[in-house]
């Protein structure tokens, strides 16, 4: 059953005080203050909670990020409680990655590579079990994720592009390490590619 307004808010204070979430919006802070790529990235983010309608950027979104300012908005009214952490986490990894990693997510590779980072800490989530079997069905969960995400705006180049940058993304935990087990901390920016002779027009 979808939240009530007051019962997303409450579960918004809460999560915010967890240091995985407190890490993201100070980290975001910090790097909006450097050159943003978008109007609006230049304050601390807020997050909300709205009763979403069908039109713009809400449409059938569970969760989304608004500018400008840069904030981030949870839909109540399509989200359970069990979705809306999933929701906040996937939204804050986006938010980190236009305001203080500086990516343009308006191009497909830097699209693909927050989204394989997005699903990584959302979607598909580390569970409690350790082995390489569920490992191989965790990759492949993230890698279906980001390239329908990306296939939204990028219908031809997102699998390519997907495939181009998920192995840095997937190794990428900037801000800080999770719960993620993935691996130490990498670079957050893309490496530069040179298009092979099968690739799309993706940039």
């Amino acid at each position: 059953m979808p939240m009530s307004l007051e019962e997303c808010n409450a579960l918004v204070a809460k999560l915010a005080r967890q240091p995985q979430f407190a890490c993201y919006r100070e980290a975001i802070t910090e790097g909006s203050k450097r050159e943003p790529i978008i109007d609006g990235c230049g304050s601390e983010l807020a997050i909300s909670c709205r009763k979403c309608g069908i039109e713009g950027a809400e449409g059938c979104a569970r969760a989304y990020l608004e500018a400008p300012p840069v904030a981030l908005v949870l839909c109540a009214n399509r989200l359970e409680e069990g979705e809306a952490e999933d929701a906040l986490r996937h939204e804050l990894v986006h938010a980190y990655d236009i305001c203080a990693a500086k990516r343009d997510l308006t191009k497909c590779m830097p699209l693909a590579y927050s989204e394989v980072r997005a699903a990584r800490e959302s979607e598909c989530k580390k569970g409690t079990i350790s082995h390489p079997f569920c490992e191989w069905f965790r990759e492949s969960c993230i890698r279906r994720t980001a390239a329908n995400a990306t296939r939204t705006i990028f219908p031809a180049e997102a699998d390519w592009c997907v495939r181009e940058v998920f192995k840095e993304a997937l190794a990428d935990l900037a801000p800080t390490p999770s719960d993620s087990g993935l691996g130490p901390r990498t670079p957050t920016s893309i490496p530069t590619m040179t298009p092979r002779a099968d690739a799309p027009n993706a940039r």
